[in-house]
């Protein structure tokens, strides 16, 4: 609604979905874990109203009011088969195939949220090449779950007892309840001056937080395999951040140049670990890691050469690292050592690749009333680690792609050739120590070279 000078602006979203998907958490063909999902149903409801200037002026402004609420409910089912015990219990009379043929979970959980927030921000324009743009924002969260599951099938065994435990090692019986309430302020501010008509710089600082969380998966236990209840509640991430940069549009737009470099330090960063202490099954759960930090440079560029080429590139540089973890979990191979916290300090980033490029064109030629176009660009990456403990089992070799079309267009039609891959490149695309094991590691290979024909077209002018 437009009143005078300013708008006012509401929106409201409702959604909701179901989801069950059934995994073979083993990715075998062996009946080792046979079932494993959590059906869910997740429903959220938001609602923003946001009063600004309707109007040019040297103030700019922006305000309003948000409310968010969420609801998930899950059924935890895991089902394990007859080669359970033998590929993962160790070798003993005792532990026959019946100790976790059909030993299994069920249960229920449950988590809530509610979030309130305020926000404003003013863009100043003191001088006409003068810009100053700062924003403000209060934000209060609550949330509540609860996690129930039991354990039973397989092999009866007494509680207690050496098999009983053998069991719960693998699936845990857990209840537990856990709240989280906080608020934060966040803020950002930025400067930016046109140096010419074609050439603008800019700084930028930003502070800010993301709201603590509850582990709905189970917790990890201490050495009387007991829940640690401390883990239930993950504390909120705070992070701040340093940028600045040029853009340019040069040469009446022909040749568009940016680039920027930045700095980011976030503390309490929150991240799924796996406990490797467990020298049977590992678990994932969400933690806080003391702190991490980032910084870099990136670039982009493109160039039109005439109305019929047009050249694009762009490049990263990023080093990011855990700035303090000094109690973090051991690689893999170190499971069943003495040792069940390692020091990841100056560690790399899982994720996070050293360098990264792309390159790449279009061509344009007029034909029978449309046009004939050409398209490549590969795209390069240095190698990852793929978790945090930097194992050299998950680490993930750099590689380059490249891929291309060819096709026609006139008015509203589009048809193309396209080929992704095209040299059939074999790379991994992540690797991760599966929970649930003390051994396994899992990893997404490549797409193979994939040709195919798209036909688009666009409705309405």
């Amino acid at each position: 609604w437009k009143l005078g000078g300013t708008i006012l602006t509401s929106i409201s979203a409702w959604r909701f979905w179901n989801w069950d998907a059934a995994n073979d958490r083993d990715y075998t063909g062996l009946h080792i874990q046979t079932t494993q999902h959590i059906p869910s149903r997740q429903e959220q409801f938001s609602q923003e109203l946001r009063i600004g200037s309707n109007s040019a002026g040297p103030i700019d402004y922006v305000a309003g009011l948000y409310y968010f609420h969420q609801k998930i409910t899950g059924r935890p089912i895991s089902i394990y088969g007859p080669l359970a015990t033998y590929w993962l219990l160790p070798a003993s009379p005792t532990r026959t195939s019946a100790l976790l043929n059909g030993y299994q979970t069920d249960g229920h959980t449950d988590f809530r949220s509610e979030s309130f927030g305020v926000f404003g921000e003013v863009s100043w324009h003191p001088a006409a090449r003068l810009s100053i743009t700062g924003g403000l924002r209060y934000t209060y969260e609550e949330k509540d779950g609860i996690y129930d599951v039991r354990t039973f099938g397989g092999q009866a065994t007494v509680p207690g007892s050496a098999l009983y435990n053998d069991q719960q090692s693998i699936l845990r019986a857990q209840s537990y309840s856990a709240h989280d309430g906080s608020g934060s302020a966040s803020g950002r501010l930025n400067v930016a001056y046109d140096l010419t008509r074609q050439i603008m710089a800019y700084a930028s600082f930003a502070k800010g937080q993301k709201s603590g969380g509850i582990n709905m998966s189970g917790l990890p236990v201490n050495s009387a395999n007991q829940a640690v209840l401390a883990t239930a509640v993950v504390r909120p991430e705070t992070n701040s951040t340093w940028e600045a940069g040029f853009k340019t549009r040069l040469l009446d737009g022909a040749l568009v140049f940016n680039i920027n470099g930045y700095h980011v330090d976030v503390k309490d960063f929150q991240a799924n670990i796996v406990d490797n202490s467990a020298t049977v099954a590992l678990r994932s759960y969400l933690a806080n890691i003391p702190k991490v930090r980032v910084k870099g440079i990136e670039f982009d560029a493109s160039a039109a050469l005439g109305s019929h080429l047009t050249l694009r590139a762009s490049g990263a540089y990023a080093d990011g690292e855990y700035a303090s973890y000094p109690n973090g979990p051991c690689p893999i191979e170190r499971t069943g050592s003495s040792t069940a916290r390692c020091d990841l300090t100056g560690n790399a980033l899982p994720g996070l690749p050293k360098w990264t490029g792309s390159a790449g064109g279009e061509y344009r030629a007029l034909l029978k009333g449309g046009e004939l176009f050409l398209r490549a660009d590969a795209v390069t990456r240095t190698r990852v680690r793929g978790e945090a403990t930097g194992s050299a089992y998950t680490v993930i070799k750099g590689y380059t792609l490249v891929n291309g079309s060819v096709g026609y267009r006139a008015g509203q039609w589009e048809l193309a050739l396209f080929a992704r891959n095209l040299f059939d490149r074999d790379y991994m695309q992540n690797l991760t120590v599966q929970a649930g094991n003390s051994g396994l590691i899992v990893g997404t290979p490549s797409e193979p070279r994939t040709i195919g024909v798209t036909l688009r077209t666009r409705l309405g002018s």
